[in-house]
């Protein structure tokens, strides 16, 4: 199992203002109350809880115990038993739960995460072993506005940027990034989150977190869903219905069956 590199920030990521309005989104896709839901990269279980009514049982797997140990909380102050919801500890690019799911989703840009092919691959591998013959994966990214030379120069940078802010009591609780670092090669970016808490203008607590975040265009993600052997189902460049490639983000659907 890999270093919880999440441990200090994990109490903190339910405080971000910033989440994309998705939860709708993912709601309207369950067709049936009775289909099964598997969430690779749960978290503190933000979509998990949400998504609970909607069907007859979720599986959640993150690789952070920190997270999971929050989601686990959450699960058993809301009254969800486990024959409805679960979530384990799991690297998404490398488990086998000895299942099929009829969906399985990775919300707010988890595939990001995965710094190299091979964990890429891992992932699909993943998928494919736990999606039933008619089941669909959805997976999203964000959707770079720049062309990577000129996404390096706009981006990377050694000073702090104030990502958000919202009041706490006694206090407040701001997050900033530093973006020292990109791979335009590779297009990966490499922030790191540093969390600061306050009591009055006392600065009390600080955590940082450092992350991968892989950059996809859109040619570039289709072609990966594409090379995995699968097929897309539907497209949408955002969780309000826009095209492909106009909107803030880049959203897939796709399993075995045909374009519709």
């Amino acid at each position: 199992m890999k270093i919880d590199i999440r441990i200090e920030a994990a109490k903190y990521y339910d405080s971000n203002p910033s989440f994309l309005n998705d939860i709708p989104f993912y709601q309207k896709l369950i067709s049936s109350p009775n289909i099964s839901i598997l969430e690779l990269g749960c978290g503190t279980g933000r979509v998990t809880l949400s998504l609970v009514p909607y069907c007859q049982y979720i599986q959640g797997v993150d690789i952070s115990p920190a997270m999971i140990s929050i989601c686990r909380e959450k699960l058993v102050k809301a009254d969800v038993p486990p024959t409805k919801a679960q979530v384990i500890e799991g690297d998404i690019a490398d488990f086998d739960l000895d299942q099929s799911f009829d969906l399985i989703i990775a919300p707010f840009r988890v595939l990001q995460n995965l710094e190299t092919d091979q964990d890429v691959d891992g992932l699909f591998k993943c998928i494919r072993q736990h999606l039933s013959p008619t089941g669909t994966c959805i997976l999203n990214v964000f959707r770079p506005f720049r062309e990577p030379e000129e996404l390096q120069k706009l981006w990377a940078t050694t000073e702090e940027n104030l990502d958000w802010e919202v009041p706490i009591e006694g206090g407040k609780l701001a997050c900033y990034a530093r973006r020292a670092y990109m791979d335009v090669e590779k297009l990966i970016l490499y922030p790191e989150l540093i969390y600061r808490k306050y009591e009055g203008e006392i600065l009390v607590e600080e955590s940082r977190l450092k992350i991968v975040m892989r950059c996809y265009y859109p040619d570039i993600f289709e072609k990966l869903i594409v090379e995995h052997g699968y097929t897309i189902l539907n497209r949408w460049g955002g969780y309000e219905g826009e095209i492909y490639g106009q909107g803030p983000e880049l959203v897939i659907q796709f399993g075995e069956g045909s374009y519709r």
